[in-house]
């Protein structure tokens, strides 16, 4: 007859499988995260990208031009604001043509501005033509130049990117669902004759399926955290082969989507426990065969 220390090492190890497997679908789940997470940082970061240049008139004074551009750099939807005056303007052209265009002409035909670049919620085609004419209303500007048919490229882009990130994501979570619970359905079925053996002898049905729950609970718990291990040993190798990506990384996002997933994997599987076990406490004997 084998000793216990043996008969419950080979319990364990008989557990592994399940674990594993809880493990894998969850670390799919949390790339999926990952990719959402990041996506949604890209479109931030493309949309604050955005620039509009508000060009001074020539006659207005530097006075004016300062107070308007501290204004603009204040208001509610300015992202960052950088004034450009008409010498580092020519100089910066002069770089880009390679020649010195103020000597050549004479004079320096080119105005004072401010670079302005509005926060995310704000990049759409009706706040750009509101700021546009809020903007106006300064009897400084002159003129104000943004590309208008780029904002609402890379809106279309963004809501298309989104929809099918959602559309996605809701399919992988029925996936996950799926798996785990077979998982678990699989577990249990072996232990069928053990559970209505447990009914026969009079035990209540919460005194059965609590250790049940409990160890499915602890392989949630365990499948999580292996899963969030695998999950940080990606993120640490992914900015060696696409430079910069780690600029996009969100540590309290990615702590929450941890939390996530390990309460998923525990949720989950004690859901699956609690339902395969009350299936097989319904059953008769007779089909448990």
């Amino acid at each position: 007859m084998e000793d216990k220390p043996r008969i419950k090492k080979r319990r364990k190890i008989s557990y592994l499988p399940s674990i594993v497997s809880i493990a894998l679908v969850l670390f799919m789940l949390g790339l999926f995260g990952i990719l959402i997470i990041n996506g949604n940082k890209l479109s931030i970061q493309l949309k604050e990208n955005f620039q509009i240049t508000i060009f001074f008139r020539a006659d207005s004074k530097d006075e004016d031009q300062m107070r308007v551009y501290k204004i603009l750099s204040q208001s509610a939807y300015a992202k960052s604001a950088r004034f450009v005056n008409s010498e580092e303007a020519a100089q910066v052209f002069s770089r880009e043509i390679g020649q010195d265009f103020v000597q050549f002409l004479g004079f320096n035909p080119l105005l004072p501005s401010v670079e302005l670049h509005v926060k995310s919620s704000f990049a759409n085609a009706d706040a750009i033509a509101n700021i546009e004419r809020e903007i106006k209303r300064f009897s400084e500007v002159q003129e104000i130049v943004y590309q208008r048919l780029l904002i609402d490229e890379i809106n279309k882009n963004i809501r298309l990117l989104s929809f099918t990130l959602i559309g996605l994501s809701l399919i992988f979570l029925i996936i996950t669902i799926t798996l785990i619970n077979n998982t678990i359905r699989l577990n249990l079925y072996a232990q069928r004759f053990i559970i209505k053996s447990m009914q026969m002898v009079g035990a209540t049905h919460a005194f059965i399926i609590k250790p049940f729950m409990l160890r499915s609970l602890l392989h949630g718990l365990y499948g999580g955290a292996i899963a969030c291990g695998l999950l940080i040993s990606v993120l640490y190798s992914i900015p060696r082969w696409l430079d910069g990506i780690d600029k996009l990384y969100d540590t309290t996002q990615f702590f929450l989507l941890f939390g996530v997933i390990i309460l998923a994997g525990v949720v989950i599987t004690v859901i699956s426990s609690m339902i395969s076990t009350n299936h097989y406490l319904r059953m008769k004997i007779d089909d448990l065969y």
